[in-house]
């Protein structure tokens, strides 16, 4: 039997083309198994089945696009080929591998397979195809500052900002923690719009800057402010990549991002639980790329325990020990305390 190439077609039902690419591959007029699936949730299915796949087709007019089946895609050596208009999705800065016409013919669909996917024969290893945009510029300063309860990680993370704003740097903070306390801090006087829709309008492309802006409130203090989580258990709605994505946005759009962090930062590696990560996506996806990260720690026993914790965390997640830097947060005016820390 000659070789094939499995695809997946993630589509609305009517595209013209899911219908096209059916009767090819039904018709054996194409080298293809074409396997069509509605919602990213039955691709994933497929991806994670066990079946030798060859490359994934997602239509740029679905109203959910889905950076993270991109991502998992990849991570499986699955190509990504997106279908549409080259003015609906930024397709490089997705990850995708290519970009079809919605009216691409049989041919042009082979000759795409040709480039950029594997044929199903065999042992063939499938190999990956994720774009590589670790030397995408990005001029923003991303700073975050992490501490453990009662340390007065949020105070600091608020002092930085407005010092960074007093300096005329277009500055904003985040608060990334699952239990948010800076809508309070600063008496917005409102919940919506905060980080999940930030995080959701990362979802499937990259944002405007003015689209960010609009979720972000003025303070008297001179920065932006992006309001946390409404409830705890929001985080579950917020995937790993559009997290990252949404880090990036900032640093897009802003001289200086200032996140403030929740402390936890345990992987799947050390778990065993994908959960766990996706539920400290943005403290690791700030630890990974931030230019400096302050560990807010007490004036006690304790709290230099919590910041060489902190410190270990930090650099076993892939900060380098350089950017690092402990504050001791209400240290004692003596110096003969002080020696004693």
């Amino acid at each position: 039997m000659a070789d094939r190439y499995v695809v997946i077609g993630l589509a609305r039902s009517r595209s013209r083309w899911f219908g096209e690419v059916a009767r090819w591959a039904n018709a054996a007029a194409a080298p293809v198994d074409f396997v069509k699936c509605l919602t990213s949730e039955e691709a994933r299915a497929v991806l994670g089945a066990g079946r030798r796949v060859s490359a994934l087709l997602l239509d740029t007019e679905l109203s959910r696009f889905d950076r993270d089946l991109v991502a998992d895609a990849a991570r499986d050596g699955v190509p990504t080929l997106l279908v549409g208009s080259a003015d609906r999705r930024d397709w490089e800065a997705l990850g995708c591998a290519t970009r079809l016409d919605a009216d691409f013919t049989r041919d042009e669909l082979v000759d795409a397979l040709d480039r950029f996917a594997r044929a199903v024969a065999g042992d063939d290893e499938p190999t990956s195809a994720r774009v590589d945009l670790s030397s995408d510029p990005v001029a923003g300063t991303l700073i975050g500052v992490l501490g453990a309860g009662g340390a007065g990680t949020s105070t600091i993370a608020m002092a930085l900002a407005q010092a960074w704003a007093a300096t005329g740097a277009d500055t904003v903070l985040v608060d990334g923690c699952r239990r948010g306390d800076l809508a309070m801090y600063h008496d917005v006087g409102d919940v919506i719009p905060g980080l999940p829709e930030l995080v959701e309008l990362h979802r499937g492309d990259e944002a405007d800057p003015d689209e960010i802006r609009a979720l972000e409130f003025e303070t008297r203090r001179g920065y932006r402010l992006v309001l946390g989580l409404r409830r705890a258990r929001d985080w579950a709605g917020m995937r790993s990549r559009a997290v990252a994505a949404a880090v990036h946005g900032l640093q897009r759009t802003h001289e200086v991002s200032v996140l403030d962090l929740d402390d936890d930062l345990e992987t799947e590696a050390d778990t065993g639980s994908a959960d766990i990560e996706d539920r400290h996506a943005l403290s690791l996806a700030v630890a990974r790329r931030a230019d400096a990260v302050v560990v807010v720690a007490g004036a006690d026993l304790k709290g230099v325990h919590d910041a060489s914790r902190l410190a270990h965390d930090l650099h076993r997640s892939g900060t380098p020990a350089e950017r690092i830097v402990v504050v001791v947060n209400r240290a004692p005016r003596s110096t003969v305390a002080r020696a004693q820390l």
